[in-house]
């Protein structure tokens, strides 16, 4: 099993007020969490964490100004491929807009508000996927 202070979980959300309850919610978690307010700034943290603390879970807002977080799932999977990706929205077409994207490329989708203990098992879900993927095991 990968030790969970080894590995990355990045945030992404164009809503500072959001990042920062995320930050207090999860501080106490044993990974590395980094947050990013838009696609742009989480690809640079992607290219910067991986010769760190790899990012193994990315969990995005879907509507951003700019590139949004369909756009930047699609991106994510085309350059780091074993990343586990998931969406967050409070649309409520959001299955809708999830079709956008490549059947297997999101793990979970979760609605806004944010059920913390939700959230916080599907990472680690979404952590032991990663690490199933990697190691061959179920």
């Amino acid at each position: 099993m990968i030790s969970l202070s080894d590995i990355a979980v990045l945030f992404v959300d164009d809503e500072v007020e959001i990042l920062c309850a995320l930050k207090s919610c999860f501080r106490r978690e044993p990974y590395v969490k980094l947050f990013a307010e838009s696609a742009e700034q989480a690809l640079a943290l992607l290219e910067e964490s991986s010769c760190k603390a790899p990012v193994v879970v990315i969990a995005s807002d879907i509507h951003m100004p700019g590139v949004n977080g369909i756009e930047l799932i699609q991106r994510v999977k085309s350059r780091f491929p074993d990343t586990i990706c998931m969406l967050v929205s409070g649309a409520n077409n959001m299955h809708e807009l999830v079709k956008q994207v490549d059947p297997g490329h999101v793990f979970s989708t979760l609605s806004k508000p944010i059920d913390v203990p939700v959230f916080k098992k599907t990472i680690i879900d979404a952590i032991d996927c990663y690490h199933n993927a990697k190691t061959g095991t179920r």
